[in-house]
C-alpha cells in the first residue's frame, strides 16, 4: 500500500523518496538535453525556410530536422509519463513520473502525454510493417519530400515522410503532426530546466 505527497511516498509504512534529492539534477539535465536538441532542430528549420539560398540547397534537411523534433518529444514524454505497467517493479518509474510532472506543472491534458510521440520512437518498426503490409492503388513516395502546402500533395499520393513548410507540419506514413504547439511546450520545459539548474539542480 502506498500513500504519496509531492516528495515522498509510504511503502509498507516506510518512507521513500520519489526522486532522491541529490539525484534530481540528473533528470533535469537529461530532459534539458532532449529539449535543447529539439529546439536546435526547430531553429535550423526556421533558418532554412527564411533564406532563399538555404531553401534551395538544404530544403530536404528540413524533413530530418522535423523528425528529430518528434523523436525528442517522445524521449521527453517518457520521463513524465512512464509505462503504466503495474507492480512493485515499476513503482519507482511511476513515482519519478509523478515527481517530475508536479515539478514541471504537467497534467493529464498535456500535449506530451499524446502517445503519438511515445509510439513514434517505441513502435516505429511495427508501424512500418503495417504501413507496408497494405495493398494500395495510390502512388507511394518512399523518399523524403518537401511541400509548401498540403494542397500540393495529390489526393492519390501517399506520403511516407515529408514536411509542409507553410503549415509547420511533419508527415510520417500519412500521419500528420503539427509542430508549433509541441515546440512551444518544449521551450517552456527547457526554460524550467534552466531555472531548476540555477536553483542548485533541485526540483521545486
Amino acid at each position: 500500500m502506498t500513500e504519496s505527497n509531492n516528495n515522498t511516498t509510504l511503502i509498507d509504512g516506510q518512507e521513500q523518496w520519489k526522486i532522491y534529492p541529490p539525484y534530481e539534477v540528473f533528470y533535469i539535465e537529461y530532459i534539458k538535453t532532449a529539449c535543447l536538441n529539439a529546439i536546435e532542430s526547430w531553429e535550423a528549420i526556421n533558418k532554412i525556410v527564411s533564406a532563399e539560398k538555404l531553401l534551395k540547397s538544404n530544403a530536404i534537411d528540413i524533413v530530418d530536422l522535423a523528425e528529430n523534433i518528434v523523436n525528442q518529444a517522445g524521449i521527453i514524454s517518457k520521463y513524465f509519463f512512464p509505462p503504466r505497467n503495474e507492480g512493485q517493479k515499476n513503482l519507482i518509474h511511476k513515482l519519478r513520473g509523478e515527481k517530475l510532472r508536479n515539478a514541471f506543472k504537467i497534467d493529464d491534458t498535456h500535449i506530451l502525454k499524446d502517445r503519438t510521440f511515445r509510439d513514434f520512437i517505441e513502435h516505429f518498426d511495427e508501424k512500418l510493417d503495417l504501413f507496408l503490409n497494405k495493398s494500395v492503388a495510390e502512388n507511394i513516395i518512399p523518399s523524403k519530400a518537401i511541400y509548401w502546402t498540403s494542397n500540393d500533395i495529390n489526393e492519390v499520393t501517399i506520403v511516407f515522410k515529408a514536411y509542409i513548410i507553410k503549415e509547420f507540419k511533419f508527415i510520417l506514413m500519412n500521419k500528420e503532426i503539427l509542430l508549433p504547439t509541441v515546440v512551444e511546450e518544449i521551450y517552456r520545459v527547457y526554460n524550467q530546466c534552466i531555472e531548476f539548474i540555477n536553483n542548485g539542480g533541485r526540483l521545486k
